[in-house]
């Protein structure tokens, strides 16, 4: 991937009624910025422990230059880390519909133009999911998260234009805003994806307090949460009672679901066999430059110094030789 940045008195914020506060943020904002809660409020705080697992299905059509195999493979590696929600990559999405054209090349997009667009595109993509596959009924996921190469005019980068739909929108990316890595904040998002589907979530809060369902007014304040994945006292005690995947939940926070880096079948290493390093600035994919070097050994780069330091130094050799021959000659 490429790579993932978005004032005004917490106070003052506070004393108005939660869609003003969204209203005003959003306008105030200059790069991405969340204009809603995660979750809706139509969830139960729980729910039985009989419950289907509700699924998550990841739309990477739009997704453009910041798809990568290392980031597939996270999202999916999700499945093994929890068991409350599934995750699935939506590889049928329709990639011919307008909607994945105009968001996929890193442009600015029009708010309107999103609302306008998304039903028709999840209209294509809960159509073909519904499809009998070899006569086998099949069923569409629960929720929709489409990752986009673009950016709105309105700086906002998280936004539900859909009724299952969500867009996520990546294209203000740049390198300074790590750590975390673009993968690193990608995955973030579809965790409180799939706990607001399975479980609903509290209203996000202010100010920002390193929790996962801060209200956050800058993309800073996101990072933060991502980094540290903290859920705040009040949070945990929406959440925590009769929930019986919470401790499973909480193992999914601050990356924690990585694994040990020197364990070589965990997560965190697996991600560096993709081409991918943890934690560092790089987007979803190193450069090449980068991979290269990863790939040759501490031992061959210092002989190829060593031949680049005597290469230089017979040059300047030359040179002052063929110098010291001129001035002979009387030139």
């Amino acid at each position: 991937m490429k790579k993932l940045y978005p004032l005004q008195s917490p106070r003052l914020l506070l004393s108005v009624p939660i869609h003003e506060r969204v209203e005003r943020v959003s306008k105030k904002s200059s790069s991405l910025t969340e204009t809603m809660p995660w979750a809706t409020n139509d969830k139960q705080r729980s729910r039985p422990l009989n419950r289907r697992r509700p699924r998550v299905g990841v739309i990477l059509a739009c997704l453009g230059e910041y798809d990568s195999k290392a980031l597939r493979y996270a999202i999916l590696k999700l499945n093994t880390a929890q068991s409350f929600v599934e995750y699935e990559i939506v590889y049928d999405a329709p990639e011919d519909h307008e909607f994945v054209a105009r968001t996929r090349y890193g442009g600015v997009v029009r708010t309107s133009y999103i609302k306008q667009a998304v039903p028709s595109f999840e209209a294509e993509v809960v159509h073909r999911q519904s499809a009998p596959f070899k006569n086998a009924p099949q069923t569409p996921c629960d929720r929709y998260l489409a990752l986009c190469n673009c950016q709105l005019e309105s700086g906002v980068y998280l936004f539900k234009p859909g009724d299952k739909m969500r867009t996520m929108m990546v294209g203000s990316w740049k390198t300074y805003f790590a750590p975390p890595s673009l993968l690193e904040f990608i995955v973030d998002i579809c965790i409180k994806q799939g706990i607001a589907e399975a479980y609903g979530a509290p209203h996000s809060h202010m100010p920002s307090r390193g929790c996962i369902f801060d209200y956050n007014e800058i993309l800073e304040n996101t990072r933060n949460g991502v980094l540290i994945g903290h859920v705040c006292e009040e949070c945990t005690a929406i959440m925590a009672p009769n929930n019986p995947n919470w401790d499973e939940l909480q193992k999914l926070l601050g990356g924690k679901w990585l694994g040990n880096p020197s364990d070589p079948f965990s997560a965190y290493c697996e991600l560096q066999r993709l081409g991918f390093k943890v934690f560092k600035a790089s987007g979803v994919r190193d450069s090449f430059f980068r991979r290269f070097m990863d790939t040759v050994p501490l031992q061959i780069t210092g002989k190829l110094l060593e031949h680049a330091a005597l290469g230089f130094a017979l040059s300047i050799g030359l040179l002052l030789g063929f110098k010291g021959f001129v001035k002979v000659l009387g030139g």
